[in-house]
């Protein structure tokens, strides 16, 4: 695949770091050619921010995909214009040329820009949108439910990004990428719309083990009914979950990033190109755990005892500064046996210094 090979021809440098912002965005929207991409503005956050829709193509068969539903997970929005770089410059091509002649492909890139603004997972009013599928209390909730009905894509795209802390079920690989088709009962139902979803994941998965071998894991499939992806998937719409996550010594999700922009190239392809294997295959994808500490600091004081603690982090937004500040996240910390089974992405050795100089 081109896009593997030539990543860098297509990477939307404008776009960098963690925090991605309707700011961000505008300018590179007022830059895509207006004959192959269609934006309007499709609501308004809490705050009166514009949620945009983005469209490609002219096929029957619809696809609606979202990013930033949690606004301080921007791998995806980053990796959607990267891919409206490619769909630009091969257009005429026949893989890409028979994908906007057989899908209409809709895209809302920062759905949350509240969130977004202040990298929060939550809205302005401190919700998650992701809980708010049936009640439908924020504007942006309402504005995708109104997507849904109004397109009734035939695929559904829900992407997000996971903490680091994620491994490949039985193994200390990092997981990378998580993939989900989520659940459409409380049974977990292999309902039609869920074969589908699975088949499309197959195909993504089958490309990231030859790039990335055993560092794609299974998203647990618990349903929750207040969840987008599961309420979608129970309306009968393939639902597709992709989580970005971590990849060793990249901070900023670049590698990541890439990644998806290429499993994303491929799911579309295969929609487009009715390329559906047996959906069996999903079951081989390994579940995940959540064993990750970001550091273990040994040899540390930690209330009094000399001792070895397993530390996740957090970044927030300062106001003041105008930039992500990284902080351990105290509820996320461990000391002793704790840590026994646990895995991390590194350690140091405080020889003997308090904890508290760490935080």
């Amino acid at each position: 695949m081109d896009l593997i090979d030539n990543y860098t021809r297509y990477h939307a440098s404008k776009l960098h770091g963690l925090r991605i912002t309707s700011s961000h965005i505008q300018s590179l929207i007022s830059e895509l050619d207006s004959d192959v991409f269609n934006t309007v503005v499709v609501g308004y956050s809490e705050e009166m921010r514009p949620v945009y829709r983005i469209s490609i193509g002219n096929g029957s068969r619809k696809i609606l995909l979202w990013s930033q539903m949690h606004g301080d997970e921007s791998t995806a929005t980053k990796s959607i214009f990267d891919l409206f770089t490619y769909v630009n410059v091969n257009k005429f091509t026949n893989v890409i040329n028979n994908l906007l002649h057989s899908c209409t492909i809709y895209f809302i890139p920062i759905l949350n820009p509240d969130g977004a603004e202040r990298y929060t997972r939550e809205n302005c009013k401190g919700l998650d949108l992701n809980r708010d599928a049936k009640t439908l209390l924020n504007s942006e909730s309402r504005i995708l439910q109104e997507q849904i009905e109004i397109i009734n894509p035939d695929f559904a795209f829900n992407l997000h990004d996971q903490t680091a802390w994620y491994n490949v079920d039985q193994t200390d690989h990092v997981a990378t990428i998580s993939l989900l088709a989520p659940a459409a009962d409380e049974e977990r139902t292999l309902t039609e719309s869920r074969k589908k979803a699975m088949s499309v994941i197959v195909t993504m998965n089958e490309v990231l083990q030859s790039i990335i071998p055993n560092k794609v894991g299974r998203y647990n499939d618990s349903f929750c009914d207040s969840c987008f992806g599961d309420r979608i998937q129970s309306f009968g719409i393939p639902t597709i979950l992709i989580e970005c996550g971590y990849f060793p010594d990249d901070e900023e999700r670049e590698v990541t990033r890439k990644l998806h922009t290429i499993v994303l190239l491929q799911s579309l392809i295969s929609i487009s190109s009715d390329n559906f294997p047996n959906y069996h295959d999903y079951f081989k994808i390994p579940v995940n755990e959540k064993r990750f500490y970001d550091l273990k600091i040994k040899n540390v004081s930690y209330n009094g005892v000399l001792t070895e603690v397993g530390v996740r982090f957090k970044r927030i937004f300062s106001e003041s500064e105008q930039k992500l500040l990284k902080i351990i996240d105290e509820t996320e910390t461990i000391s002793g046996n704790e840590l026994n089974d646990k895995l991390f992405h590194r350690e140091i050795d405080a020889n003997g210094t308090d904890f508290n100089n760490f935080c």
